[in-house]
């Protein structure tokens, strides 16, 4: 049994990951937890006695101390290894269960958050699953580069596609940025807590918008004109004008409002030519 959170340190931590002589699959982009700081800045943040389902259980330590706030803890590992670990872990444990597989392909459960130090392979194919699943409420360990992203306005250097389609949907909070040493093996890079809480969302269709969003920033630099152009023809673009949408603004400028006009206008034009 670990200790609580209050009083474990990151020796404790660092010990136990030790003392089990991880063989770590580089493709899978595994890094454990080891700064009690960062645990207890996530289960701050956890509603107390909610149903939690947690991406990437690693040899259990986030998933032990997510079980002493959540009423039940559903927990998703790809690697059998970690699995066999985070049972001894987590023996004891009647809230908690494992489920073995990849967590962008199996079914999840009914949640309401989703908790996950994210292998940073798939940051983005996990957050586009988070939307498309409608998760109430996300809080996600992450490069801090894509947590810029998310949180980014038109116009920045971190503006993008990414970033819409998250807004969209849910309301973004950088909570705080950790260095490497925090997590064991060291990434190469800073890692930032995110929270993301579930919104209405700016446009019904999700498809839709992710066409529009893919087919104008391709060339997030150039003129709304041109990329309509090129792609769809001088209709669309007729169809831009009449609409009011200022057809000379660069896409990367373009406000979500402004995107979701847009996507309504292109709408006729993006069913059935979607690539």
């Amino acid at each position: 049994m670990l200790s609580d959170i209050d009083v474990v340190t990151r020796e404790d931590l660092m010990r136990l990951v030790m003392n089990h002589r991880l063989r770590l699959r580089r493709r899978l982009s595994q890094h454990f937890v080891i700064d009690p700081l960062v645990i207890k800045d996530i289960i701050n943040h956890v509603p107390v006695n909610s149903r939690v389902l947690e991406v990437g259980t690693g040899i259990g330590i986030l998933t032990y101390y997510l079980a002493r706030v959540a009423s039940q803890v559903i927990t998703i590992e790809v690697d059998g290894g970690l699995i066999r670990i985070a049972r001894q872990v987590l023996n004891g444990l009647d809230n908690v269960s494992i489920i073995q597989g990849d967590a962008l392909r199996v079914p999840w459960p009914q949640a309401d958050i989703v908790v996950s130090n994210v292998p940073y392979s798939i940051t983005s194919p996990l957050i586009m699953r988070i939307i498309r699943e409608r998760v109430p409420r996300a809080l996600l360990t992450i490069q801090r580069e894509v947590a810029n992203r998310l949180a980014s306005e038109p116009g920045s250097d971190d503006y993008g596609r990414l970033s819409i389609i998250t807004q969209c949907n849910y309301a973004i909070s950088i909570l705080d940025t950790y260095p490497p040493d925090y997590f064991y093996p060291n990434p190469d890079v800073y890692s930032s807590l995110v929270l993301m809480i579930g919104k209405e969302p700016c446009y019904g269709d999700l498809k839709i918008l992710e066409s529009v969003t893919n087919l104008l920033f391709r060339h997030r630099n150039r003129v709304l004109k041109w990329v309509l152009s090129k792609y769809l023809g001088s209709e669309p673009v007729s169809a831009v004008i009449k609409a009011g949408i200022n057809i000379n603004v660069r896409v990367r400028q373009l406000t979500i409002n402004e995107l979701v006009s847009l996507t309504e206008v292109l709408r006729p034009y993006i069913i059935g030519n979607e690539e």
